[in-house]
């Protein structure tokens, strides 16, 4: 797939740890920007996108289901998770890697015709 820029390592690992700041509209717009220049940026950025709404899709159910009193320990697990995730994309992606993330990899692939 050709040779990783340091540029694309860098948008790779700022579209995964946006989950700190920025949430989904930073991979978002890392996805429009790069999806016809960078495979690489385009496919961590999509990665992100779709993981970082799938975190804030568990963590409204989480809340919902604190008001039942069974996400109280749900919500600050999956809040965990996102962050160990965030943290692992954007390491991984900065070292030039294409890593997959769970669940969100395949649905990336497939929207990238991989």
């Amino acid at each position: 797939m050709g040779e990783i820029t340091s540029e694309e390592k860098t948008w790779g690992m700022l579209s995964h740890l946006s989950f700190f700041i920025g949430g989904f509209i930073v991979p978002l717009i890392l996805y429009f920007v790069y999806k016809d220049k960078s495979k690489f940026v385009a496919f961590h950025a999509l990665q992100a996108l779709f993981f970082h709404l799938a975190i804030y899709v568990a963590l409204f159910v989480s809340g919902v289901l604190t008001i039942v009193l069974i996400g109280l320990l749900l919500l600050p697990a999956v809040y965990i998770v996102g962050l160990v995730y965030a943290i692992l994309g954007g390491i991984k992606a900065n070292s030039g890697e294409w890593y997959e993330l769970p669940l969100v990899s395949g649905w990336a692939k497939s929207t990238m015709n991989m």
